[in-house]
């Protein structure tokens, strides 16, 4: 029998909205089975998680969860959306306070720490765990498909696919059946080429093959993927570790939620509502900004649109807005699932493309960067409930093909059939105790709790 350790379990997100949400849910549901857990994020996410829980916040958390922060080396009032600061700069600056934080914590609590569940792009902490002898697993906030490609650098060069500096030998579909990836994902679905300029590129490139080295160490690869949405990927790594979907709680979010939203979704006819959230780092121009506006209002659908605080501005200034609502964050599975939403405009990050399936809503794909336009895929060619817009020549979607693509996914019966179709297989995934997300997460949790030796080697 394995000597037990500690039951505290340290949760480390990557410092972004669509990667502390999930792992918040998570981190909720092992509180839940009487697991501590302490998710340490930077400063700066950290404050912004405290704002939005407010007087809530014990109440919010439970007596399970404990939030830290460490400081990123920047001021909080900075912005962090250059890729090389975001990426190289502030990993390198949070490196040694990992060092020290997790062996003070390894040593402070009684029996050490359990384990530590990583985001894979913070991949390099569980190299800093496995010196200290705490075993690990990382989460991945992607497709499994994304996921795999991410995490099989050294296949893709040994296979001729990518130099080893990242670039593509040709341009052509990734054929490779070990990864079990469909047959749809060409080159420039590559991760780390879905961001713009070549520079970007090679730092986002440089960065996995950092996090390769930690994520050696893992034990599972936990995905918030239902496994019917990608089978065949899923069944070809035993270390995938599918849990999907979360259940969404007020922790983990960035901004206070708009609360008048759902007295006003009350008040609108059923299947009636455009949806329309573009995420925390869609920055939309001015011609853009104002066509996708005077588009809604040509539809005459009543619409709820997710405005980022700060770009508010932007709104055109004829712009009515008579039948739509302006929100600045809301709970977005309540949303979804509300009877009078009937389609879902998205950016299509992963968070909101499992959440719109889930509910059961034909998508309009408005992908932005990164892992957004490979969802897209599976939205538009694999699971065919939804589709994208055409751009024009100078980049902009016109208010005209908003309201035409609009009035198409209204009007198409056989695509909301196929939505809710696919919403009811995922539902089965977590429903009854032989449920492959409900067995998967009890594995996680015995594996945590070393209850298992099994599970826990």
């Amino acid at each position: 029998m394995a000597e037990r350790k500690g039951e505290r379990v340290v949760v480390i997100p990557f410092p972004a909205q669509g990667h502390v949400n999930p792992l918040m849910h998570i981190s909720k549901g092992l509180a839940k089975q009487g697991i501590k857990i302490t998710m340490i994020n930077t400063d700066f996410i950290h404050s912004k998680l405290l704002e939005a829980m407010g007087q809530n916040m014990d109440q919010i958390l439970g007596p399970n969860v404990e939030l830290l922060g460490l400081s990123d080396g920047f001021p909080l009032h900075e912005n962090r959306d250059d890729i090389h600061k975001l990426f190289v700069d502030i990993m390198n600056n949070l490196k040694p306070q990992f060092e020290k934080l997790l062996a003070k914590m390894n040593t402070d609590h009684d029996g050490g720490l359990a384990c530590a569940i990583v985001d894979m792009s913070m991949g390099w902490v569980l190299e800093i765990a496995a010196s200290l002898g705490v075993k690990g697993a990382i989460f991945t906030p992607f497709t499994a498909a994304h996921s795999v490609l991410n995490l099989s650098l050294n296949e893709l060069i040994e296979s001729g696919i990518i130099t080893p500096e990242g670039i593509p030998v040709e341009e052509k579909t990734i054929e490779l059946e070990s990864l079990g990836t469909p047959s749809m994902i060409h080159t420039s679905d590559l991760p780390w080429r879905c961001v713009p300029f070549k520079n970007s590129q090679k730092i986002l490139f440089d960065h996995l093959v950092r996090v390769q080295r930690g994520c050696h160490y893992a034990k599972w690869y936990i995905l918030i993927v239902p496994h019917v949405l990608e089978p065949q990927v899923v069944s070809l790594n035993p270390k995938l570790l599918t849990i999907g979907p979360l259940i969404a709680t007020e922790a983990g979010q960035l901004w206070k939620e708009d609360e008048s939203c759902i007295h006003w979704l009350d008040q609108q006819p059923a299947g009636s509502v455009v949806y329309m959230a573009f995420g925390s780092s869609t920055d939309f121009n001015q011609e853009q900004f104002e066509e996708i506006a005077m588009g809604m209002e040509l539809t005459e659908r009543p619409f709820m649109w997710v405005v980022r605080q700060g770009t508010e501005h932007q709104l055109p200034a004829g712009f009515k807005g008579g039948k739509g609502k302006i929100v600045s964050w809301v709970s977005q599975q309540k949303v979804l699932n509300h009877p009078s939403v009937g389609i879902f405009m998205s950016h299509c990050g992963w968070d909101s493309v499992i959440e719109g399936v889930s509910s059961g809503l034909p998508f309009l794909c408005w992908p932005y960067v990164g892992d957004h336009f490979l969802n897209m895929k599976y939205v538009t060619e694999i699971w065919k409930v939804g589709i994208g817009f055409e751009r024009e020549l100078n980049g902009v979607v016109s208010r005209w093909e908003i309201k035409k693509k609009v009035e198409l996914v209204g009007g198409d019966e056989e695509m909301k059939g196929r939505s809710r179709v696919l919403a009811e297989e995922i539902r089965r995934c977590w429903e009854g105790a032989d449920a492959p997300s409900a067995l998967n997460f009890d594995r996680l949790v015995r594996w945590a709790k070393q209850e298992d030796d099994d599970v826990a080697a």
